[in-house]
Formats: C-alpha cells, sequence, structure tokens
C-alpha cells in the first residue's frame, strides 16, 4: 500500500511540473546524439502590437540544455550577442471541425519565414495552451550546421522546434 501511494504521489509531482507553463523546446540531433534546449514561460517577452498582432519573443540566453557547453553553442550558434531572441507569431489562425490551422512567423537572427501548420489545444489547472512543433533548416535562416570535435561531431541541418503557449500569448 505504502508503494502505491508513493508511486502516486510521484506521479502527480511530475503531473503538476509539466502541467505548470509555456515551454518552446529546440531539439538538435547531430551524428553521434540529440538533445533538447528549451525555454519556459517566465523567460517569454511578449510584445503586443495591437489588439490582434503579438510577438513572442524567447531570449536565447534562457535556453536550458542538458550541459553547459551546449548552451554556450546555442548561445554561438544563434549569434545572441547580436540576435538575442528568437520570435514566434501566430499571424492568423482559423478553427474549423476541431482542427486548427495556423500560419507561424519564426524570426531568428532577422530571417523572417511563415510556416502553415496545424495546432493542438490543451487545458490544465493553469489554462489554455495551444501546442504544435515545425521542423526547421537552420541554413534557411543563415546558420551553418557546426562541426565539433576535430570533425567528429556533426550538427544536421534541420532541428524542431515544439511549442507549448499559453493563449494569453496568442489571443486577447
Amino acid at each position: 500500500m505504502i508503494n502505491l501511494i508513493v508511486k502516486l504521489v510521484f506521479f502527480l509531482a511530475i503531473a503538476q511540473t509539466y502541467a505548470q507553463s509555456g515551454t518552446v523546446r529546440i531539439e538538435v540531433r547531430t551524428n553521434v546524439n540529440k538533445f533538447t534546449c528549451s525555454c519556459d514561460e517566465e523567460s517569454f517577452v511578449c510584445r503586443e502590437f495591437d489588439a490582434n498582432q503579438k510577438v513572442l519573443k524567447l531570449p536565447l540566453a534562457s535556453f536550458s540544455c542538458p550541459k553547459r557547453m551546449i548552451e554556450k553553442d546555442l548561445v554561438e550558434l544563434f549569434e545572441a550577442e547580436k540576435y538575442p531572441h528568437i520570435s514566434i507569431e501566430i499571424i492568423d489562425y482559423v478553427e474549423s471541425n476541431s482542427i486548427i490551422s495556423a500560419a507561424i512567423k519564426i524570426t531568428i537572427k532577422e530571417v523572417e519565414k511563415v510556416y502553415q501548420l496545424q495546432l493542438g489545444e490543451t487545458y490544465d489547472s493553469e489554462g489554455f495552451y495551444f501546442t504544435g512543433s515545425q521542423e526547421l533548416n537552420l541554413t534557411d535562416y543563415h546558420i551553418e550546421p557546426p562541426v565539433k570535435a576535430l570533425g567528429l561531431v556533426k550538427v544536421k541541418p534541420v532541428v524542431d522546434i515544439e511549442f507549448r503557449i499559453p493563449e494569453e500569448f496568442v489571443i486577447n
């Protein structure tokens, strides 16, 4: 019985951890392995231009990676000193038959790309969230995938960006 209670408490603690806030994750793959860096909601900067247009800015320095050296490489790769943010803007979205289609603009190093994708919806005790993911080719943003360890480790040019954005960052 105690074992069951411990498992239940552990499960609830984990569920609460994942249900507390928005997040944006970037998954990077190399020829050796893959890793994920994430930026949590408390670091988001929402710039509102008018009632219908908002841009979510993600400070590159706020991304947390599995190792400190990877965080340093990420900041260097995206030239964070010159371009300190990645921006995500939901330009337009339409809900039809329980499917949300959206036009998303992602800006990295002042290069803007618009993607069409489907958004998901999720609810938890903290509120309503839009979810989605998109593959990005680094070379589209004038980023040369790095090579490390004397050429033994090569970063793949395509990364995945996955987001869970609170409703208030998208709509009023």
